[in-house]
């Protein structure tokens, strides 16, 4: 093992995976130091076997239009493609998709061989090594140093798994617990918060009355996450979900027991769990009115036996955990091949780090994922994205890069992030998006992929993809232009058959574009019309008690928070308009005096 490299990611999961492929595509001369507890489980899928749905979608696609990982690995391993939403405006579509679970570890994998500067280290970082407020490397067997850092750990910093009564220390079943990272972190600083979430059983296929249950099906042409070419797609054979549902006798069975599920009895410390990914207690505290909720049964793998029960997330004993599976439609004989459980684990709360990742108290060390208080594969693999290159930007002494809220979701994500205080593991939907006009899934690549070229993250063949793919889609507009498509009641599938030498896809965003033309025009001149506030830098000199006639909760929150923009000043809780006024009046002042 060398003793120096240019970056080191810490954390095998989506967001390390994805912080790793960024730093090494922008540094092919550099050594990218890849540290994680288990090598063999790096890109694993901790939980739900899929990747994308509402809002997580877009953000997949972003990932691919920024040259990422998440995207190949799916198009490639995928088993079930749907889009979400679709009896709705293409704007809030989501692309979905199952995986095989194994496959997509795999892949995962097979991709990051690929990169010959990456170094794949299996340890664990307990320690890090910080000199005059800035990082300089970490601690393994011995000092590994590095330009920046990159610290992702999902769910394992303090993680505490629960079932029932029973504890084991580890963020995910079979593995262990990064226990001294937490007392690092708050040595140097850092508040921490503690988070909680869970994970539904595991039922064996071949014990489930599958035949009897109605089927859920993937979409007959299915659309890929990734503009990178596949000689033929769907690659893996397809399959198909099944539905089940709770019943009332089971929600009477989930009160009757409630005191013994963790989060109810007090044995889980955390302060909240996900609000929309919640337990099967949850649901039945919190939705009392209603005496059944769907439960999707998904193969976790095409070939395996392992069906994953998505919405039965659950903390509660084993016994009563037997007692309740056989009480759905289908599963009467139903065999739990592992049991659900809760996790608890601390986050740094995100108001210690810019949008770009990078911490306000430690220069070059950047956080992603879980530990930001973010859920899910999407959201953490976003953020690794982010870190990446901005480690690499670091070490350059470039700009650092920060993504706006109509260039991407994975921008309204970073704000979302910083002008907030999560008390609930955060999730992505397109309603957090006000300009999700302008935020498609299908025109990622026209809002990201030129920006990439410039860091260094787009190879030449995926450039001159794009580059082709751009002039296809100026002969479509040609083309449909001199069609009815204006028309709302013209069907795209008739101007797809009428323009049959033309991708179809293509052909659908270029309809979208239309049809939406006026609306888009006029976020485009809301965006324009913010801009100057938005984008305004607030001097880091700049002291919140200066500010004349600015009200004390709004010195409170520049303090807490430390906004960068103005922009991020005006969404902070207890800063008015006339705060704002003041305030951009002050950076008026502080600019001229410098």
């Amino acid at each position: 093992m060398t003793s120096s490299v240019d970056v080191i990611v810490i954390g095998g999961g989506h967001a390390g995976v994805e912080a790793a492929w960024a730093a090494s595509s922008m540094l092919p001369n550099g050594t990218v130091a890849f540290v994680t507890m288990d090598t063999s489980k790096i890109g694993v899928m901790s939980c739900n076997p899929a990747i994308g749905g509402l809002g997580k979608g877009q953000i997949v696609r972003e990932i691919d239009a920024l040259g990422g990982v998440m995207a190949r690995a799916i198009d490639a391993t995928g088993i079930m493609f749907k889009m979400l939403n679709t009896s709705k405006g293409p704007a809030v579509w989501g692309p979905r998709a199952q995986a095989d679970k194994d496959a997509y570890k795999d892949e995962v994998q097979r991709l990051i061989a690929t990169k010959t500067n990456i170094e794949i280290i299996e340890a664990t970082v307990d320690d890090l090594i910080v000199e005059d407020g800035e990082i300089k490397g970490v601690m393994l067997d011995e000092p590994l140093y590095a330009k920046a850092v990159v610290l992702t750990t999902g769910t394992f910093m303090r993680g505490l798994m629960h079932t029932g009564d029973s504890q084991e220390q580890g963020g995910r079943v079979g593995e262990g617990s990064a226990v001294g990272i937490s007392g690092t972190l708050e040595k140097l600083g850092f508040e921490l918060g503690r988070l909680k979430t869970g994970t539904p059983p595991r039922l064996s296929k071949a014990s489930i009355d599958w035949e009897s249950l109605p089927s859920q099906l993937g979409d007959e042409e299915p659309v890929p996450f990734s503009d990178y070419p596949f000689e033929s797609f769907p690659v893996l054979k397809q399959v198909d979900c099944r539905v089940t549902s709770t019943t009332a006798a089971m929600h009477e069975l989930i009160r009757e027991n409630l005191e013994r599920a963790p989060m109810y009895s007090g044995a889980i410390d955390a302060e909240s769990g996900p609000r929309y990914c919640p337990s099967i207690e949850d649901k039945v505290v919190r939705f009392a009115e209603r005496s059944a909720h769907h439960v999707f049964l998904e193969p976790e793998t095409i070939n395996g036996d392992s069906i994953y029960c998505n919405g039965i997330s659950t903390s509660l004993p084993a016994d009563v955990q037997e007692q309740l599976i056989p009480m759905m439609e289908g599963c009467q004989n139903a065999k739990i091949l592992q049991l659900g459980y809760a996790v608890e684990y601390d986050i740094v709360r995100p108001y210690q780090i810019n949008a770009t990742c990078e911490t306000k108290l430690v220069k070059g060390l950047y956080l992603a994922g879980q530990i930001n208080g973010t859920s899910g594969y999407e959201e953490a693999a976003g953020q690794g994205l982010v870190a990446g290159i901005n480690a690499v930007l670091q070490i350059r002494s470039d700009e650092q890069v920060m993504f706006g809220r109509d260039k991407a979701y994975i921008g309204v994500m970073m704000d979302d992030l910083v002008t907030t205080t999560p008390i609930e593991p955060y999730r992505m939907f397109t309603s957090r998006a006000e300009y999700r006009l302008l935020l498609r899934a299908d025109n990622a690549d026209e809002r990201l992929t030129p920006h990439a070229r410039e860091l260094g993250l787009i190879s030449d063949f995926r450039w001159d993809a794009f580059k082709q793919r751009m002039e296809t889609l100026e002969a479509i507009r040609g083309a449909v232009n001199k069609t009815n498509a204006k028309k709302s009641d013209y069907p795209v599938k008739d101007i797809q058959e009428e323009l049959s030498e033309f991708p179809p896809r293509l052909v659908h965003r270029v309809v979208s574009d239309i049809r939406y033309e006026g609306y888009i025009k006029r976020q485009h001149a809301e965006v324009k019309r913010q801009a100057k506030t938005e984008n305004r830098k607030v001097p880091e000199g700049l002291c919140p008690k200066s500010i004349s006639g600015l009200r004390n909760e709004a010195v409170e929150a520049l303090e807490t928070y430390k906004p960068t923009t103005l922009g991020q000043a005006s969404r902070l809780a207890g800063i008015t308009p006339a705060d704002i006024t003041l305030i951009s009046i002050a950076i008026e002042r502080f600019n001229q005096h410098q």
